[in-house]
């Protein structure tokens, strides 16, 4: 249901552009976009001489492993420039991540995002911003203060005139739906469409983090279509931004996970007729007090641990070809203060040694 028709009307509205041969994959020395092939900031926040939608990788291009949640929880003044670019150089050079993907920003001011930008010319790496909801005891009204923020950064900041040639996209909310945030469906969707006027003008693909398997709202109620507000998101929508998370299903072991993944991106692809990336999926690798769940129910009675941690993205690993198929990328969650999640350990070891998603 993917017509070349329908994707370029999406292209064209998002910034998402299909190139005239889509058969170009990463690794193709005839393809120079951007973040996947050789084109380069060099380190130069100089405008690159072509459009946005030139610029940027298609849809096509983006999928398997695209990079790392990338929690910004503290206040700004908790995010030196120096970590945030240390973190990136680990991510680009240990993993061969292209882009981060900002988690639940804690800070209300331009100075992240401006930093995010910087890291990101940097290293050759995008960014995916993020207008979240506090979860940090804030006032929830907070948000306002990021989505200012974030387009203040767009409009007004040093880094203007660059930003959408480094900015991937930008998620409104994280779970905002099974959170019910901005105190309704109705409010939140009216939310979101005012944001997505607001950034229309800088060309960056706009959507929500969620997980779209949620009977009745996002899904229909026998979970075979989408339901009245995955109807209504969707149409609002520039690019999927999805949480498949088999972690938080009680009746799912971590052996079950790879067949719910799999059956979850079959799903989206067959119901939405947009981009598809999986910005937040998990397992945890010791039990994890913070995100206790699926099978966990005490440190005594959890299916976690470092084989299922590491047999949960070997899974994603050799399974580059389905994603490759689908044309669906994946973040690994997360970098660092996710707890057990956490790739990169407080000791500064990673929780799978010696390991880089393969490209295919």
């Amino acid at each position: 249901m993917h017509t070349l028709a329908i994707l370029s009307i999406i292209s064209a509205v998002s910034g998402y552009h299909l190139k005239p041969h889509t058969h170009i994959r990463r690794g193709n020395s005839s393809s120079t976009c951007f973040p996947f092939n050789s084109a380069t900031f060099n380190n130069s926040t100089t405008v690159p001489d072509m459009s946005r939608s030139d610029w940027w990788c298609s849809a096509e291009q983006t999928y398997g492993f695209l990079g790392f949640s990338y929690p910004i929880e503290n206040d700004c003044d908790g995010e030196p420039y120096s970590l945030i670019e240390s973190d990136f150089a680990s991510m680009k050079e240990d993993f061969g991540a292209s882009l981060a993907r900002a988690y639940l920003p804690g800070c209300y001011t331009d100075d992240i995002w401006e930093r995010l930008i910087k890291a990101g010319i940097e290293h050759d790496m995008g960014v995916v911003f993020q207008v979240a909801w506090p979860l940090n005891g804030d006032p929830d009204s907070w948000w306002k203060k990021i989505q200012t923020s974030i387009l203040d950064t767009l409009a007004n900041s040093s880094y203007a005139d660059i930003a959408p040639y480094v900015v991937h996209s930008i998620e409104f909310g994280t779970e905002p739906i099974g959170d019910t945030d901005g105190g309704s469906y109705e409010a939140f969707e009216g939310y979101l469409s005012d944001f997505k006027e607001a950034a229309k003008q800088y060309g960056i693909p706009i959507g929500i983090s969620e997980d779209w398997d949620r009977p009745g709202t996002m899904s229909s109620d026998d979970g075979s279509s989408l339901g009245p507000v995955g109807e209504k998101i969707a149409n609002l929508s520039d690019v999927v931004h999805a949480h498949v998370m088999p972690y938080y299903h009680d009746d799912l072991t971590e052996a079950d996970s790879w067949n719910y993944i799999k059956n979850q991106v079959t799903w989206l692809k067959a119901n939405i007729d947009l981009p598809v990336l999986i910005s937040e999926t998990q397992w945890a690798w010791a039990y994890n007090d913070g995100h206790a769940g699926g099978h966990v129910t005490g440190p005594d009675s959890c299916d976690c641990g470092e084989d299922q941690y590491t047999n949960y993205w070997q899974n994603f690993d050799d399974n580059c070809e389905f994603f490759k198929e689908n044309q669906v990328g994946w973040f690994l969650h997360a970098w660092q203060q996710e707890g057990t999640f956490d790739m990169k350990k407080d000791d500064g070891s990673y929780a799978i040694p010696n390991w880089k998603p393969r490209r295919c």
